[in-house]
């Protein structure tokens, strides 16, 4: 009996991780390639599923969770930051779906809500937040912040163009790099980081394969979903997205939590944007 269930629990959880993949990769190079003005129905729809599937990764790992790189400090930002992502859009006025109080925005809330009181009737007992972990928080956020820095600006100024879409919404988020780190944590640290160096990583692990080939598999299939990029904006494909890959997975093998990643994700994504904003 203990066999059937440990079977159904591995299917299960291979199952959710091939769903985020299918919104990440095939699902995404789609919509953004189909639709190049923005519409907003194909992004909502990654958006909420990847959180919804996240999310229930985390209830069904929650037991050994820090063997998928979730810590506390992780699970606090995951909970937090998406809904963040929903009264940013609202505080800049921007009127998409995420947008809260629209019901994709409230649909965020009702599954971050539904977690958090799902893990506190379980009595889930999370480790506390170490000094190490704050440690690695800062460096990721250094990493990324430093990294978005190095470019030439020539090389923004002459793939400024972004494949001719409406960026009109980024614009308003960019305002300010404070607050567009804010949204890039909700946006995609959250969207990739749980899925690539959390998730996918762990249950490779336990597959019995080696760490080097885990971090060059999820590298790989990270730059894999970002293949809009390769003629609107060639070095971020070819140079910034694999380093990024690798840089992430690095910092989640190193301190064994995807916290670094995301900081360094989101402060890369910020840096970047918001010297773009200001070329196009």
């Amino acid at each position: 009996m203990d066999d059937i269930r440990g079977a159904f629990h591995r299917k299960t959880a291979w199952a959710a991780i091939a769903l985020l993949l299918i919104l990440r990769i095939p699902f995404s190079v789609f919509i953004t390639y189909a639709y190049p003005n923005g519409e907003q129905w194909g992004p909502t729809i990654f958006q909420v599923g990847t959180y919804l599937l996240i999310v229930f990764l985390i209830w069904w790992e929650r037991e050994i969770l820090a063997d998928f790189h979730v810590d506390m400090l992780a699970l606090i930002m995951i909970l937090i930051f998406k809904p963040a992502q929903t009264l940013i859009l609202r505080y800049l006025g921007i009127d998409i779906p995420l947008a809260f109080p629209r019901p994709a925005g409230l649909l965020i809330w009702a599954i971050a809500i539904g977690l958090i009181i799902a893990l506190w009737r379980s009595g889930y007992k999370p480790a506390r937040i170490g000094l190490s972990s704050l440690g690695w928080l800062a460096a990721g956020l250094m990493f990324g912040f430093v990294i978005s820095a190095l470019p030439d600006l020539d090389v923004f100024q002459s793939n400024a163009n972004l494949g001719g879409r409406d960026y009109s919404s980024l614009s308003a988020v960019t305002r300010s790099t404070g607050l567009a780190f804010m949204y890039q944590l909700g946006f995609a640290a959250i969207s990739e980081e749980p899925l690539f160096r959390g998730f996918l990583w762990g249950y490779l692990r336990r597959l019995g394969w080696r760490e080097i080939y885990v971090w060059l598999a999820q590298a790989a299939l990270f730059m894999s979903a970002h293949l809009y990029f390769k003629d609107a904006v060639p070095f971020n494909f070819w140079i910034a997205v694999p380093a990024g890959g690798l840089l992430f997975g690095l910092l989640a093998w190193r301190s064994r939590s995807i916290v670094p990643g995301m900081m360094a994700h989101a402060a890369y994504n910020a840096g970047v944007y918001v010297i773009l904003m200001k070329l196009i």
